[in-house]
């Protein structure tokens, strides 16, 4: 990615303007594993019964904590600042061209310093604020990558930090950091503050105390809460006995998971973003575009349903998978537990949000009409991809011992089609209230038989496979 950016703006941008491109991208895609894997590297630590029993000094153990954290991100930091100094525009000097990566180095390290301080402060209380941070920086990658690159001639017209104008870099991280890039810099100026700035960072990361282990209350979180009338419902009139356990698991243990929230979560910022830029381009009414936009991602959420199968086996207690193992439970009714649990514990608040943004840009008619039938089609969508995209029972697999199948990629592509197609032929040609009616008792007509179909004996005589 930065390779190819880098490539393409390189002969727009002056020294200093390329430089602020190359940092503010490498920050904006250094928060995101900050906020999410990198920082358990110091909010915890997995072996520390076992580390607390060795020779060695608790101060001893922060600064080896704190060096494993620098190195991997100033590894990754490194993957974006080398290759776009190797593609510094022409007039930029070699000493530029050698400093743009200990800049970006700086700044990676002041990023980390301040990200887990947050956290550290914050404790447990900020978790879900950090994960509606992460997911705002998903979306903002992706929408960016899109639609970034129309900013480049307004970018290109900063040749220095100091011309009338750019007032708003003095309050901008990146721009602290390529103003030693800037032509006419002092060097000794112009260093003051970043060096300033990374040796601060340096100090707070080796001194800040270590957290402390986050206390797990018993209090439900308040989505859970919302969502009770719809578990209630479900498992009165959809959720078979046998299928009880584990939808009881999947929807109460699985948002626990850190890992599986971290990266998972996130995810849903890539749709919503590009919902944002859409809305944003247009300016009178809600617009025939908008309410493409509107159709589509209404139908098209399945298509982020395999980034989130294919993390339902981990779990941090994966150790007690002998549970899994003893219970006397048919593969057909774990299945169908976690699918309908996934439906009630995701997909209803994913499409309430879809449902209330459209309504807020003035669609409400559109999402009235549409939301419920691809709130469906999303659900046919996780009951066909969950045998591809499932390796084993949920919550039963090491984080870091996941792998996925690539076969559910080539079935993507062909589902993904098939939801675009949908959502067409749907805004378009079923705007009546019959044709409305029809798709939804086709849609249900259709999920009954593939449960029935899931129900159906896998062995001669219908025998469980347990």
């Amino acid at each position: 990615m930065a390779g190819t950016l880098g490539a393409l703006v390189r002969d727009e941008l002056p020294p200093f303007a390329y430089a602020l491109f190359v940092l503010a991208l490498a920050a904006l895609l250094l928060a995101i594993p900050l906020l999410g894997e990198l920082g358990i590297l110091l909010r915890e630590e997995e072996a520390a019964e076992w580390i607390s029993a060795q020779p060695v000094r608790p101060a001893a153990r922060w600064v080896a904590r704190t060096a494993h954290l620098l190195l991997a991100l100033w590894a990754l930091a490194l993957a974006v600042l080398l290759p776009a100094a190797a593609l510094a525009p022409a007039a930029t000097s070699v000493a530029g061209r050698l400093l743009l990566p200990l800049a970006g180095l700086g700044l990676a390290t002041l990023l980390a310093a301040v990200l887990l301080l947050v956290q550290g402060l914050l404790g447990g209380r900020g978790e879900g604020l950090l994960v509606l941070l992460q997911t705002a920086l998903v979306g903002g990658v992706f929408v960016g990558g899109v639609r970034g690159l129309g900013a480049v001639p307004a970018l290109a017209t900063l040749a220095d930090p100091n011309q009338g104008g750019a007032e708003w870099l003095a309050v901008f991280p990146p721009a602290w950091f390529a103003a030693p890039l800037a032509p006419g810099a002092v060097p000794a100026a112009a260093w003051f503050l970043p060096v300033g700035l990374t040796l601060a960072a340096l100090v707070l990361l080796l001194l800040a105390p270590a957290p402390a282990p986050l206390a797990r209350g018993r209090r439900e979180p308040l989505l859970a809460r919302l969502l009770s009338p719809a578990r209630a419902l479900a498992t009165r009139f959809w959720v078979r006995p046998g299928e009880r356990a584990f939808f009881d698991l999947v929807y109460d243990a699985l948002p626990r998971e850190r890992e599986f929230v971290l990266r998972t979560y996130p995810m849903v910022g890539i749709p919503l973003a590009f919902l944002a830029a859409g809305a944003l381009g247009e300016t009178e009414g809600p617009g025939a575009a908008r309410a493409d936009l509107l159709a589509l991602l209404l139908f098209s959420a399945g298509i982020y349903l395999p980034v989130l199968l294919t993390q339902i086996p981990i779990s941090a207690s994966h150790t007690a998978r002998w549970l899994h193992e003893c219970a006397p439970v048919d593969e057909r009714d774990v299945a169908g537990g976690a699918i309908k649990a996934l439906a009630v514990r995701f997909l209803v608040p994913l499409y309430a949000v879809l449902a209330a943004i459209a309504v807020l840009l003035g669609s409400g008619g559109l999402a009235l009409r549409l939301a419920p039938s691809g709130a469906l089609t999303s659900l046919l969508v996780l009951r066909l991809l969950y045998p591809v995209c499932v390796s084993d029972r949920p919550l039963s697999v090491d984080p870091a011992a996941a792998r996925t199948n690539p076969d559910w990629l080539g079935a993507l592509a062909g589902v993904g089609l098939a939801l675009a197609l949908l959502a067409i032929v749907a805004h378009r040609f079923l705007a009546g209230p019959l044709a409305t009616a029809g798709l939804l008792a086709a849609l249900l007509a259709l999920e009954a038989w593939l449960a029935r179909r899931a129900r159906a004996p896998e062995q001669a005589g219908g025998r469980a496979s347990w």
